[in-house]
């Protein structure tokens, strides 16, 4: 990888010099993107971690399994809703104001659930984190952007992006250490899945403060407030109707209604954006064939991986009985792969072309999926150690290409609503992930399962472990042993059969998504290099 090295004479605080470009931001570039990295696995983790302590939560607070379902929405729903606006907003005030303000929101509502002791205040701390979460990704991907020149720009998305997707697998092993009988903190107290968040923004935000550079949008574009309250309806609705449909059903009365809404805000929103003279988001973007390309990529992978996320957890810890550090311990092949490849596949992508490459990872992930669904209660450990490594090698060299496509066909003063976009993206379809592959793996779950064996229990208890192996598991832990072991036998058989279904779907998205990315890349020149110039006036570090 080439290195850009700034000019030697260059004014240290001249306002028409690029940030890659002055001394002291060059020369602490590399700690700056580990703060930035350290801030997005933060956010990261907040969605993918909590599910380890719901059983905790459900338990000390007496929460129903909708309010369960609140605990978990209430970040992502205001999270993805919010995140066009707050990038949009970074960029005209200051990316670096962003994420400060950003990191106090997150603390607050950590600090919040850390303290409250009912369901209605910890879905109100969860979702004051979704506002803070909201403003904290977009600025760290396009201060990274502001901050390294053209040559390096690819490799530091690449390995932003890699930390994205590790995220996601970390949080699990975090927080399932942190129920963990230790010293610090009481067994299988959940408020420690908040109350390390409070310990990381202390730490980031003053790393940001002392030495962050201050970036923002040279031409101070004007705020478009019709165009924020027409995408946060619109993404708030869409993403409530995703996660609600399985729940409630697809065409329950609030499912289509949210549906008609997302569409009717959404449809608006773009109608909007076309006529308005200073657009939130540009539509005139989507005709960059990267910028397109990265975005449906985006997309499908983490359909693909967040649907996955979901399943392993349970399949994990109910069928292969792994406590919540077990479990988190063993996805940590798919984390590491993801880590030590992402970096390199920007390299990879300049060399035979991003689509290529993003092909390739999808069909290490359909090889992954294809892999884990072989197996069963009594397959080796290694086969779903192989099986993570392939997935995290895939995810590495299909989402950091995807990424930086879409980042370089933006110019610079809009690279936080490009980093928003990225960002929204991810959202949406990580939830339709989880919603269409959770649904296919209750589907299989409700025809596999014995129902000889489910005719031995009381019609109540037969209907709900009918319905999930974690409510078959509790009930079973209440039966004489021999029904007990016959239920969870059955249980843990029926969703095996339901995890190698859904994983065969997955598998087979992502092999069908590869060919699309390969077919259509041949007539899409997708940039993995540097972005738009448009030199900002970067004021100095504070």
């Amino acid at each position: 990888m080439t290195t850009a090295n700034p000019p030697e004479h260059a004014p240290a605080h001249a306002p028409d010099i690029p940030l890659y470009e002055r001394p002291e931001i060059y020369d602490r570039r590399w700690f700056l993107l580990g703060i930035m990295c350290l801030s997005l696995v933060m956010v990261v983790m907040a969605v993918s971690g909590l599910n380890v302590a719901i059983p905790s939560i459900q338990q000390s607070l007496g929460a129903t399994a909708t309010d369960l379902q609140w605990i978990i929405d209430s970040y992502a729903i205001i999270f993805a809703g919010l995140l066009l606006t707050a990038g949009a907003i970074g960029d005209r005030f200051g990316r670096k104001r962003a994420l400060q303000g950003g990191l106090l929101l997150f603390g607050a509502g950590s600090l919040l659930g850390t303290v409250v002791d009912s369901v209605g205040m910890v879905i109100t701390a969860r979702a004051i984190m979704g506002i803070g979460a909201a403003f904290i990704m977009p600025a760290t991907l396009s201060i990274i952007s502001a901050v390294f020149a053209p040559a390096e720009r690819p490799k530091a998305i690449a390995v932003w992006a890699g930390f994205a997707g590790a995220g996601g697998a970390l949080g699990p092993l975090l927080v399932g250490f942190l129920l963990t009988d230790w010293w610090v903190f009481p067994a299988y107290w959940w408020g420690a899945a908040f109350f390390v968040n409070v310990f990381t923004v202390a730490l980031v935000f003053i790393a940001v403060t002392l030495y962050s550079p201050r970036s923002k949008d040279d031409d101070a574009t004007p705020l478009d407030p019709v165009g924020a309250v027409l995408s946060v309806v619109g993404l708030a609705a869409l993403l409530f109707a995703i996660i609600e449909g399985p729940v409630k059903g697809w065409t329950s009365v609030e499912v289509l209604g949210a549906a008609v809404l997302a569409v009717v805000m959404l449809v608006g929103f773009v109608a909007w954006e076309i006529r308005t003279e200073h657009p939130m988001l540009p539509m005139k973007f989507f005709r960059n064939g990267g910028f397109s390309l990265g975005s449906g990529v985006i997309t499908f992978a983490f359909f693909v991986m967040f649907g996955f996320f979901f399943l392993i957890t349970q399949f994990l810890q109910f069928v292969r009985g792994y406590s919540p550090l077990d479990a988190g311990v063993a996805t940590l092949p798919l984390a590491g792969a993801l880590i030590a490849v992402s970096p390199r596949s920007a390299a990879w992508a300049a060399q035979v072309g991003a689509s290529k490459i993003m092909a390739a990872g999808f069909l290490f992930v359909a090889a992954g999926m294809g892999l884990m669904s072989t197996v069963t209660t009594a397959s080796s450990y290694l086969v779903i150690a192989a099986a993570l490594v392939l997935l995290g090698i895939g995810m590495g060299i299909t989402v950091a290409p995807a990424t930086g496509s879409i980042m370089s066909a933006v110019p610079l003063n809009k690279a936080g609503v490009g980093s928003a976009v990225n960002d929204t993206t991810r959202e949406v379809g990580g939830a339709l992930g989880i919603a269409v592959l959770g649904s296919i793996a209750n589907s299989a779950y409700r025809s596999e399962i014995d129902r000889d064996v489910l005719a031995q229990l009381p019609p109540d208890a037969a209907a709900a472990a009918g319905e999930s192996i974690g409510a078959a598991r509790q009930i079973a832990a209440s039966l004489p042993a021999d029904v007990a072991s016959a239920l969870q036998t059955a249980a843990g058989n029926a969703f095996t059969d339901a995890f190698s279904r859904s994983l065969l779907a997955a598998g087979g998205v992502a092999l069908v998504i590869g060919v699309g990315v390969l077919l259509i890349g041949r007539r899409v020149d997708a940039p993995t290099g540097g972005q738009t110039e448009v030199m900002e006036p970067e004021l100095e570090t504070l």
